[in-house]
């Protein structure tokens, strides 16, 4: 296929129009549920109280800002792709933003902090702001993108993987959670289920901010998909391959497989547990590695590694052999999730810790 050949085709995937609306349109629909933002999505509503302030400040003042983009589901609703920062900040201005219950989100009532140009914005809310400058901002045009459902369902995806590269822009998994509910929320919620075992967290123990960014949940589908998919993998880089590895179990969910991969990560939580070390996947003066984490998971997951029979201590003391082992370290730095690295550390880190032997 030549490029011109290229172009055409996806040219062809990609259903879209536009429009012009006003933010107190955008309001009324998102009041009648004609416009969904999903609480997955929510959730990555981060501005602070100046930068919502600072929207607000332009939209009095008139300076232009972005398009937003919204994807059409089957039933004709749209559903917010990018634009979440500044929708939010309107909604939450004028208290009409809602969570997941249908309760008052908890940004609502936003009161303004001082503008860069207009210092009278400091302690104005909804309620004291004039009618004349309300009625402005709720008649403010906003340039509406339109991803018509007849899009290739890969194409809705790419095009949310780049609208979102702004500074709030959402996470590889964020994008995935919103994304690939669309096809079945199953396994997504099987994922997600993992990642709220209370053994996990204590083990990885991440900031605040990756949890709200679910690198929780990321961590868990690499697990999923290293160990299910295999560590050699094809695609550009292993957010890829997770995103295909994800995809297929969305399309063909197979229950009894969520089910034996839910035991054998409660076992291997439960074996991490009995080492009673906080820091199990550190690796010099990182406090956690995801090289580390690929190599004691993905052992720990063989089906010749008995858990119920393995020795704490003794495997305690593997795992510290292991994160000296210069053969091992060796495959750790900027290319430590390439599967080639991916490959050795783990056919390492099985034979340290369980002594098996890998041609």
């Amino acid at each position: 296929m030549d490029i011109s050949d290229e172009i055409q085709k996806y040219r062809q995937e990609i259903k879209s129009e536009r429009m012009d609306m006003s933010f107190g349109e955008i309001i009324n629909m998102y009041k009648d549920k004609e416009i969904i933002i999903s609480p997955e999505y929510q959730r990555a509503f981060r501005w602070d109280e100046q930068r919502q302030s600072d929207f607000i400040e332009s939209i009095l003042l008139g300076i232009p800002f972005p398009s937003i983009f919204v994807a059409t589901n089957p039933d004709g609703k749209w559903e917010l792709i990018d634009g979440l920062q500044r929708v939010s900040t309107v909604l939450a201005f004028f208290n009409e933003l809602k969570d997941e219950n249908g309760d008052p989100y908890p940004k609502n009532g936003l009161e303004l902090v001082e503008g860069s140009l207009i210092k009278g914005l400091k302690g104005i809310t909804i309620d004291t702001l004039p009618l004349e400058y309300k009625l402005q901002i709720k008649r403010t045009p906003c340039r509406v993108e339109i991803i018509l459902k007849e899009s290739e369902f890969k194409m809705r995806y790419e095009l949310f993987k780049r609208l979102n590269t702004g500074g709030e822009g959402l996470s590889r998994q964020e994008i995935r959670n919103c994304i690939f509910r669309g096809l079945d929320s199953r396994y997504s919620n099987f994922v997600a289920e993992l990642s709220n075992n209370e053994i996990f967290r204590e083990i990885v123990n991440i900031s605040t901010l990756n949890e709200e960014m679910m690198y929780y949940e990321e961590l868990v589908l690499r697990y999923l998909t290293l160990k299910n998919q295999g560590t050699r993998y094809a695609q550009a880089n292993i957010q890829d391959y997770m995103d295909d590895y994800l995809e297929s179990q969305c399309r063909e969910f197979n229950e009894s497989i969520v089910n034996s991969d839910r035991q054998l990560f409660e076992n291997i939580m439960n074996v991490l547990k009995g080492l009673k070390e906080k820091y199990i996947f550190k690796l010099g003066r990182r406090y956690f590695t995801t090289s580390m984490y690929d190599a004691i998971m993905l052992s720990l997951s063989e089906e010749s590694a008995n858990l119920s029979q393995i020795n704490i201590d003794e495997l305690g003391k593997r795992i510290a052999e292991l994160k000296e082992r210069k053969e091992f370290t060796r495959y750790v730095g900027s290319a430590s999730s390439n599967p080639t690295s991916i490959t050795n550390k783990v056919k390492i880190a099985k034979q340290i810790l369980l002594g098996i032997l890998e041609a």
